[in-house]
């Protein structure tokens, strides 16, 4: 064989795999939020964290992709304070504060089609 189609060659199995990689790996199909937990303390210390992953086609996380991610506080807004709310790297942290009650978040990714909403209980602080 000539070296002319070996490049040639080769450059057609680097694009095959690099179109695999983009449409398999890189490419974010789904967003799952990670949720740290439903119930939070009314004593100023219980926190609550939500993570958005970008997931790609085979179910892994998206290896180099952020997930975009836009957290709203939509009821129980004067029952939690804001720590984090990280739009680029798709991270939310609120704390409890002493009032009890109900707080509903509306989370809406760049690469989702529909918002989830969470509902989070702030309990009183029994201890």
């Amino acid at each position: 064989m000539k070296k002319m189609e070996i490049a040639f060659i080769a450059l057609v199995v680097v694009l095959l795999i690099s179109v695999f990689a983009w449409q398999y790996l890189f490419n974010i199909y789904e967003v799952e939020y990670d949720i740290s937990t439903k119930q939070l303390f009314a004593d100023r210390t219980s926190t609550l964290v939500i993570k958005a992953t970008p997931v790609n086609s085979l179910g892994w996380r998206a290896p180099f992709r952020d997930a975009e991610t836009e957290f709203q506080i939509i009821e129980g807004n004067s029952l939690v304070e804001v720590l984090t709310n990280d739009f680029k790297n798709g991270l939310f942290v609120i704390k409890a504060g002493f009032e009890t009650g109900k707080v509903v978040i509306r989370v809406k990714s760049k690469y989702s089609l529909f918002p989830s909403t969470f509902e989070i209980e702030v309990l009183p602080n029994l201890t």
